[in-house]
């Protein structure tokens, strides 16, 4: 990949990570704008829709995507998205760009990490490692921005999103890479899976994986009070698994980029088990949680980057990983709660390594899979 499309690229991500994170502590300055008539709380929904909407074309394009156009285009279509939130007269039209601009989030989420998963050769996992690590620092901005325009008119951090993005077209050249020639076989070994049965494992594995993490950063807190911490002090000490997480994307990647994706995912996955084990020992969890976050951070950007080296139509596979990652985010934490959500504060963390542990073996599978 060119140079400036990558640097772009970071750029387009660290605007996604602000604007994304922004919206829910935008919420109190929108019912202010807009009136509180109106269920702001739509301008999320409305955002992440257009996003899964844009997995889902893409998904369904297949061949069919002029893929070394989409970069360009999405990102204009974000552009003026969050333009158009800027300058919103009412709700609903703003309710209508919020949905735009999050076609242009969930697009560009999804080609570039697959540009980064295929632009790199062998540094690939760690690039995508990197590229999700901005995403996260962008994503723990985003509420501070909201913060400090709100008062004056939260809608200038929509324009601010719109105007930042513009610099970044030259992400544009990161189309040629989705758009270069596959080999017959993919770097890690076997050959190339189309969507079906074949990409079954990696799709398991997406899916009990993102649930994984989203049941961590739902019931962690809940642990922590039922083992005494106050309410304040528990939502405190939750930021520690994320902040481990933004940690492990640019620091463990870079520590095992000469092994294999699948010698390393499943070694993740056993370090995230142990941390999840220890987090059931009583005062230990505030230490467990973020020594997991630290150990599951590269396991989706792993993911991305095998499943994209291997798959027959890159972008596609993407698409289909990342809606079984919305569906385990839907459905995991829902498990969790309804097998530990009433136990006490050791019986969260063991229903957590149950599914580390589930997602460990399907990780087994994949490995023997792919051999």
């Amino acid at each position: 990949m060119a140079r400036s499309a990558a640097v772009s690229a970071f750029g387009v991500f660290l605007v996604l990570g602000v604007l994304t994170a922004s919206l829910g502590a935008s919420l109190p300055f929108l019912r202010e704008r807009f009136g509180a008539e109106h269920e702001v709380g739509r301008v999320v929904s409305a955002y992440n829709l257009g996003a899964l909407a844009a997995t889902v074309c893409i998904g369904l394009l297949g061949r069919r995507l002029n893929v070394r156009a989409a970069p360009p285009v999405l990102l204009a279509v974000f552009a003026a998205g969050a333009a158009g939130m800027a300058v919103s007269p009412g709700w609903a039209a703003y309710l209508g760009c919020a949905a735009v601009t999050g076609i242009g989030y969930g697009g560009l989420a999804l080609t570039l990490n697959t540009a980064f998963a295929r632009g790199f050769a062998g540094n690939s996992v760690v690039m995508v490692n990197r590229l999700n690590a901005v995403f996260g620092i962008g994503a723990m901005l985003g509420p501070l921005a909201a913060g400090a325009v709100g008062h004056t008119d939260i809608r200038l951090l929509a324009l601010a999103a719109a105007v930042c993005a513009l610099p970044c077209f030259l992400v544009g050249r990161a189309g040629a890479v989705l758009a270069a020639p596959r080999a017959e076989s993919g770097p890690q070994g076997g050959q190339r899976v189309r969507v079906g049965p074949g990409l079954l494992p990696f799709l398991l594995v997406g899916l009990v994986y993102a649930g994984m993490e989203t049941s961590i950063g739902t019931w962690q807190s809940t642990q922590l009070v039922r083992g005494g911490w106050s309410t304040q002090a528990a939502t405190t000490a939750a930021s520690g698994f994320w902040a481990g997480m933004a940690v492990g994307r640019l620091v463990v990647p870079q520590l095992t980029r000469r092994l294999p994706g699948r010698t390393t995912l499943p070694g993740y996955l056993a370090a995230a088990l142990a941390a999840l084990l220890l987090a059931a020992v009583p005062h230990l969890a505030v230490v467990a949680y973020p020594l997991a976050g630290l150990a599951m951070a590269p396991v989706l950007p792993t993911l991305i980057a095998w499943v994209s080296g291997v798959a027959e139509v890159p972008q596609q596979a993407t698409s289909v990983l990342t809606l079984c990652c919305m569906l385990g985010n839907a459905v995991v934490p829902a498990v969790v709660g309804a097998l530990g959500g009433s136990g006490g504060p050791v019986v969260i963390p063991l229903v957590l390594a149950g599914a580390c542990l589930l997602c460990l073996g399907l990780a087994g599978w994949l490995r023997a899979a792919r051999r």
